[in-house]
């Protein structure tokens, strides 16, 4: 029996796992998934801790005041199913796509970052509305880029890059669309976040602004 088939064998484990991919990037903690479920807050925290070694729930520290008692406050999010040989594929396609891209728009950047906006704003439309902040937090979660943010700091630091040897083959490509995503998540707040992509080994990081109105 595999880590994912034994983590998966409790009914109360399927239920928090359906539960999170229900959440759509709402990014769930372990109060709001124990009032949901009506089991205790350790035995939700026992499920999620099992479903995190199968690989198929993700935690990550979430925004605001530090730690509570000793532990730092966490938000659950179920991973993308479907086997590694399915993310190779993907991988392999996105190659493709990217390398596409640099052939047409020979350098240009504003075709990837037009589509990230176009993405961005497809997101904003699909969620309730929240601080800036937090729907990039949100955002960056989902799609694996294991945020962090510090009280009082105006950055989202993104501590892994979940795009691996695309980010190296074509650089330019994927941090444009990640750009673009970035406008047109915020597009409608009174905030603005810059992409500024690591310089060696440290993160990359979203720094947050108010907007500007120009007159």
């Amino acid at each position: 029996m595999t880590a994912a088939e034994h983590a998966l064998a409790a009914p109360s484990r399927r239920r928090l796992l359906a539960l999170l991919r229900e959440a759509d990037g709402a990014l769930p903690s372990v109060p709001e998934l124990t009032d949901a479920t009506g089991l205790s807050t350790a035995t939700v925290r026992h499920h999620l801790a099992v479903l995190g070694k199968a690989g198929l729930v993700t935690a990550t520290p979430a925004p605001g005041p530090g730690r509570r008692r000793g532990r730092p406050r966490l938000r659950y999010a179920a991973t993308e199913s479907g086997g590694e040989d399915r993310a190779e594929a993907f991988r392999d396609l996105a190659d493709a796509l990217a390398e596409a891209v640099v052939k047409t728009a020979d350098g240009d950047r504003a075709g990837p970052r037009s589509a990230g906006r176009e993405w961005g704003r497809r997101l904003a439309a699909s969620r309730p509305p929240a601080p800036a902040a937090e729907q990039v937090f949100a955002l960056t979660a989902r799609l694996g880029f294991r945020p962090r943010r510090e009280p009082g700091d105006a950055r989202v630091l993104l501590c892994h890059c979940p795009y691996g040897r695309l980010v190296h083959t074509h650089p330019d490509v994927v941090c444009a669309v990640h750009e673009g995503v970035l406008e047109g998540l915020l597009e409608s707040t009174d905030t603005t976040a810059e992409l500024r992509p690591c310089v060696g080994p440290g993160p990359c990081a979203a720094l947050l602004r108010p907007r500007t109105t120009d007159h």
